[in-house]
């Protein structure tokens, strides 16, 4: 039996968060816990929202009407909850590209959970899917890891996106924390000293959509925009502040946490830290 069934990895893009979980579902396995390690972008992800739009259940049966030759792959990548419809838009694109007309997609982003939607809107979607997770899981023996959806994406969509009152931020993650409070949850943070090396590196890795995508998100909405962020550079900057508004928030939430701090070349030393914070929080 496990104490906590919910290990959360988050930190900016480049700290290290995925090889982290990997780590850590190794360590998991190697003492016969089960557990499920859901990266950022997984098209059935429970608690995130990449690649999923919103609609009414009148918009839902006006895009089944316009479209009768997709209606059973369109429900087939459906849920409902409440008067609430959503539609694994990017998973209909990946499992069937040939079937699924671009101009949709174009469509359907526009209704995107993260993107698409109202400020108000966004938060209480977010907190529902949180809600139906663990209502999921609290009989469950698995051990859940997820990186990037408790602190990196509800921040950078109502920071970057919205500008919102930093102290907004801070209550919508602490309802979410008061959500997730019963799986006894464990933060872990990894937090590089130099966040610019941290980013270079990433951006060095990654594809140049990435880059450019990154650099219209955080400098070109609210956030970029009232503060006059310009390029990569000011990608920077606002990861600068995310990673610190990150750890003062975190301070202040009754979580169990591990920050560590490294300069991205002490792995061995962070896996340590890693199993050392989890090891008596796990195995009880």
């Amino acid at each position: 039996m496990t104490n906590s069934k919910l290990i959360l990895l988050e930190g900016v893009p480049g700290s290290g968060k995925t090889t982290a979980g990997i780590n850590l579902q190794g360590f998991l396995d190697s003492n016969n816990i089960p557990s499920r390690f859901w990266r950022e972008g997984d098209f059935d992800h429970p608690a995130d929202f990449e690649g999923i739009a919103h609609m009414s259940e009148a918009q839902f049966e006006d895009l089944l009407v316009r479209h009768p030759e997709l209606v059973e792959l369109i429900q087939d990548q459906t849920s409902v909850r409440g008067t609430d419809y959503l539609l694994k838009y990017r998973k209909l694109q990946h499992l069937h590209p040939q079937a699924i007309p671009q101009t949709l997609i174009n469509e359907l982003s526009l209704l995107d959970v993260y993107d698409g939607l109202p400020m108000d809107e966004y938060c209480r979607l977010a907190l529902d899917r949180w809600q139906d997770f663990c209502n999921v899981m609290k009989d469950s023996e698995e051990v859940t890891l997820m990186e990037c959806v408790y602190l990196q994406n509800p921040l950078t969509v109502l920071l970057a996106r919205h500008d919102v009152d930093p102290q907004f931020a801070h209550q919508h993650i602490e309802r979410l924390t008061d959500i997730i409070h019963d799986l006894n949850p464990l933060v872990i943070y990894l937090h590089p000293r130099d966040v610019t090396a941290a980013l270079q590196h990433v951006r060095a890795e990654r594809p140049q959509e990435w880059a450019d995508f990154v650099i219209w998100y955080l400098t070109g909405q609210e956030y970029g925009r009232s503060h006059h962020l310009k390029g990569y550079e000011g990608v920077i900057q606002f990861y600068e502040m995310r990673q610190k508004f990150e750890v003062k928030i975190l301070r202040s939430l009754p979580v169990q946490q591990l920050v560590i701090e490294h300069s991205g070349n002490a792995w061995e030393r962070c896996e340590k830290e890693i199993v050392d914070f989890i090891r008596p929080l796990l195995l009880r």
